[in-house]
């Protein structure tokens, strides 16, 4: 049941026309707001009303220099950002109502807000692609609202909640298999079939995120330790660095490929390289190669289903939660718990280890 909204004036004792107090996150934020516990604000707010959807847009773009520039976010975060802003700013052009939800009306932003869910859902998004553009609009919007001591509109509204089923991950045979077929499927060179083994290592064995394996250099990757230095990982301030570990069956997978890349040439210091000349393997490339893959396997793989795999096969190794965290890069348990996953049988198995003494 959608959840209907009180006016925050009346809620804190204000006239209408008052200005807002600021809600903090323990008393209007609450759990489902996607901005909870983000950032405090100002004691005293205003509506958020701006004069033409041209200030907004600047100050959009001054909201997304500042995350980059100051805040040292990945780019990929305010572009997901941009993203949602430019669904929700053309929903509003459709319904002809940029002027209205600009007007610092609250239950007017709060009708249009449910309105974009509602478009959203007609134009065929899945629950998921609506929170993703909830959480991006919200957050832009939140930050930009901060800027000029504005209540954030998107507080008005429940965010909507994704569908979460239980993330897909490969089974300890599965991923045999996986590295079975890449080896003897065929490929137009072995520098091709050295990479993108290479590839599928670094984020099944080593736990890498996509941007992460992309991003490490020749320079990152110490064979004789068995480590890869990840730098900026996913995370504030442009992220963290963690030192991978490889397995030594990772370590063989890795010195081939780098055998390989050595004897064709390959220069630029990026460790993944093209296979259509001396540069770097870009995204794009990736996206490609997990689609052939998944064509070919019959099922959907993608990278972060390996990563879901990493975690899954520390757990049935018996590595402790406190040490996958860390391989993992993770900052809470919490989070461990989210990526590692029970496979078909383990239930049974261990539920049969239980045994009384008579």
């Amino acid at each position: 049941m959608r959840q209907r909204f009180t006016n925050p004036r009346a809620s804190h004792g204000l006239p209408d026309g008052a200005p807002l107090k600021a809600l903090t996150t323990s008393e209007s934020a609450g759990a489902s707001s996607p901005l909870s516990g983000a950032f405090l604000v100002p004691q005293v707010v205003r509506p958020f009303a701006l004069p033409s959807f041209d200030h907004l847009d600047d100050q959009v773009q001054s909201v997304v220099r500042t995350a980059v520039q100051v805040e040292g976010l990945q780019a990929s975060t305010p572009r997901r950002w941009l993203v949602a802003y430019r669904s929700f700013r053309r929903f509003l052009q459709t319904v002809h109502a940029p002027d209205r939800f600009l007007s610092g009306d609250t239950r007017v932003q709060q009708i249009l807000l449910e309105e974009w869910i509602a478009w959203l859902r007609e134009n065929g998004c899945s629950r998921n692609a609506i929170a993703t553009y909830w959480r991006g609009a919200a957050a832009l919007l939140g930050r930009a609202a901060r800027t000029d001591e504005m209540f954030n509109p998107f507080l008005l509204v429940s965010a909507p909640k994704e569908n979460l089923p239980m993330p897909r991950f490969l089974s300890r045979d599965r991923a045999e298999a996986l590295l079975r077929f890449l080896e003897n499927a065929p490929y137009r060179s072995p520098l091709e079939r050295s990479r993108d083994v290479c590839l599928i290592g670094l984020l099944m064995m080593a736990g890498l995120r996509r941007q992460e394996a992309l991003r490490l250099r020749i320079s990152d990757v110490a064979l004789g330790e068995g480590t890869l230095l990840v730098r900026l990982g996913k995370g504030r301030n442009g992220g963290r660095d963690r030192t991978a570990y490889m397995t030594p069956q990772l370590c063989r997978l890795v010195d081939t490929y780098l055998r390989e890349r050595l004897r064709v040439g390959r220069t630029h210091p990026e460790l993944l390289t093209s296979v259509a000349g001396d540069r770097p393997f870009r995204e794009t490339a990736l996206r490609r190669v997990f689609l052939r893959l998944s064509r070919s396997l019959g099922c959907r793989v993608t990278p972060h289903m390996l990563r879901h795999t990493y975690a899954t096969l520390l757990r049935q190794s018996g590595v402790p939660d406190r040490i996958a965290m860390d391989l993992l890069g993770h900052k809470s348990l919490a989070m461990l718990q989210r990526y590692s996953h029970v496979s078909d049988g383990e239930h049974r198995e261990f539920a049969g280890r239980l045994e009384l003494n008579p």
